[in-house]
């Protein structure tokens, strides 16, 4: 540390006698320190303290008004942990004054009379310990305001949308839930503006985006969202939080405003997009217990297209309501009335064509309700709980059917079968040890099986993710992620997870023989990825020249109909003894 930074430090002398605290000025001055204060009431040493706090402190301890004892007490409970080194001044060395001083808090004790070399010493090396202590705490407050700053701009943007910069999902539903537990009447308007998916078809995703940012913009500019919040939900999807009383009158005066504000004509780049919004209406006095509620009832509402511009949610339209606990009730049943199945897509060698693996896929067949498509009845499962008794069935239904090929030595020494988890089935207590000892109970190794799960459901609670994922990965189960990019988490958590595998999903492969921009998208996310040393499954392959385009970029695997359609186990049985070559369907097949 260099002398002038030692020679500023400021030090307190507190004595009665000023013969001493001159004593010790002159001493100090002529050792090079220039910072020196004497003061001979201690009353006023706390004064001088809080105005500015010095680097060490000499205290005698016999003074009137207030002694030493008295003085360090004082100092203590002004500073707290800030509080500077103390060397106690006393002509007494007995073992009860320096107990009692070192339990106050001073340091070290200076006898009378000085030694001038001894308090230099000891001077110099407290001061040297004290402002190296006091550089650490400095550092050490500097990096936390900056992971504070970071941890800020993390949180802010994973309440943002990507596309729009709007409020996401995330945050409408912790803003609905502070108003409704603040005992707030709140409005929710759900608005939908249908023209943007047809748009995406037609013009490119890119278009659709600008639209949706322009339409996000006109909303929260409107003194419409003035006191509330307006955010986005989905891709097409918009949300306005407002504090309206419960009158029908105001709240469809609203709506009537928000569809003459978004709906008409907006121009994006050289385009005029005609655009039109449904809007469908919930108010907390409708009975609705959490702002989730709250807001499926407004979604709920939505009138049908085509129809009229707006409805609001009434309990005549519990009824739909009513459908879903329907379904829910027969999602129950599915496991013990045998209804649940899984079915086997084939997972391909993009260069040759060989099987190299598969992913197993729930079906359910209802008794009662017929056939069930998954992108219905699984989110119904994930918010019910019901996906942990799904998701175990799925887990021994897959080991089981694996260990099965592999004692009939079916499988090729690199075959491995992807098993979709949820992301609640991941987060519980257990997860890992239980597919552990289910592995071990079936006899299939580690490396036979692929985890997979979706990114976005991972970011919900990132820690617990890396923990779990990582112990996953560490006994050599293969982890990959599902749907990559469709969420709000993409590239920036990937360096964070223990991941093996990215599977990127079909929305950005159907178009990349046609639209530059998704073969770029795809190209950088292969590049990515192999950065982080994960290999890459490309979903939704349907045409040979989107595998050619794949295989060109360093894409390794793929799935599709151009390879196959999920099979049942029979059928799938048939892949794992023809060749694979002579299972590639044909360009453009889309037999389901």
């Amino acid at each position: 540390m260099p002398d002038s930074l030692l020679d500023s430090a400021r030090i307190l002398i507190v004595d009665d006698n000023p013969a001493n605290v001159e004593l010790l000025r002159h001493l100090l001055e002529d050792a090079g320190y220039d910072d020196l204060l004497g003061i001979t009431d201690p009353r006023q040493v706390i004064g001088e303290i809080e105005r500015r706090l010095p680097d060490l402190v000499l205290l005698d301890i016999r003074m009137p008004h207030l002694n030493g004892f008295e003085v360090l007490e004082r100092v203590r409970a002004a500073t707290g942990a800030l509080a500077p080194p103390v060397i106690v001044l006393t002509a007494q060395t007995d073992r009860e004054t320096c107990s009692r001083a070192l339990e106050l808090g001073a340091i070290d004790f200076l006898n009378k009379p000085f030694d001038n070399g001894e308090v230099l010493k000891r001077i110099r090396n407290i001061l040297l310990a004290q402002l190296r202590s006091r550089d650490l705490r400095e550092q050490k407050e500097l990096l936390q305001e900056l992971v504070d700053e970071q941890t800020a701009a993390l949180r802010q943007q994973a309440l943002r949308d990507g596309v729009t910069g709007l409020p996401n999902r995330r945050a409408l539903l912790d803003e609905l839930q502070r108003r409704l537990q603040a005992g707030q009447e709140v409005a929710v308007y759900f608005i939908v503006a249908d023209e943007i998916e047809e748009i995406a078809r037609l013009h490119g995703y890119p278009v659709a985006e600008k639209l949706l940012q322009e339409l996000g913009e006109l909303l929260t500019s409107s003194p419409l969202a003035s006191g509330g919040m307006a955010g986005c939900w989905g891709g097409s999807e918009l949300v306005l939080l407002r504090g309206d009383a419960a009158s029908v009158t105001v709240q469809e005066r609203t709506a009537q405003r928000l569809q003459r504000l978004l709906a008409g004509d907006l121009r994006v780049d050289d385009l005029l997009l005609a655009t039109g919004v449904r809007v469908g209406i919930a108010h907390s006095v409708d009975g609705a217990g959490s702002g989730e509620e709250l807001l499926r009832q407004a979604a709920t509402a939505l009138p049908a297209p085509f129809g009229p511009a707006w409805r609001r949610y009434t309990p005549f339209l519990a009824e739909i309501l009513a459908e879903r606990r329907r379904l829910r009730r027969a999602l129950r049943q599915a496991i013990p009335m045998q209804e649940l199945a899984l079915v086997y897509q084939p997972k391909v060698d993009l260069e040759t064509a060989r099987l190299v693996g598969a992913e197993a896929l729930l079906r359910w067949h209802s008794a009662e309700l017929g056939p069930m498509r998954p992108d219905i009845f699984i989110p119904l499962a994930e918010e019910t709980g019901d996906i942990h008794a799904i998701g175990d069935w799925v887990l021994d239904a897959a080991l089981r059917q694996l260990a099965q090929w592999q004692a009939e030595a079916r499988l090729e020494d690199d075959f491995a079968l992807a098993i979709n988890v949820s992301s609640r089935q991941l987060m519980q207590a257990g997860f890992v040890a239980a597919l552990l000892q289910r592995l071990e109970e079936h006899g299939v190794p580690a490396w036979r099986i692929k985890v997979e799960v979706t990114e976005s459901g991972l970011i919900q609670d990132i820690r617990d993710a890396q923990e779990r994922l990582a112990a996953l990965r560490a006994s050599g189960v293969g982890v990959s992620i599902d749907d990559f990019g469709t969420g709000y988490s993409s590239l920036s958590y990937l360096k964070s997870l223990p991941v093996s595998e990215l599977k990127i999903d079909r929305s950005f492969v159907k178009d990349i023989a046609h639209n530059e921009e998704d073969r770029k998208l795809v190209e950088t996310i292969i590049v990515i990825a192999h950065l982080f040393g994960c290999s890459v499954v490309a979903e939704g392959i349907e045409h040979e020249a989107e595998r050619q385009i794949l295989r060109g970029f360093g894409c390794e695997h793929g799935q599709g109909y151009l390879f196959a359609r999920p099979l049942p186990p029979a059928e799938f049985a048939g892949w794992l003894t023809a060749p694979p070559a002579n299972q590639v369907r044909s360009p453009g097949s889309t037999e389901s």
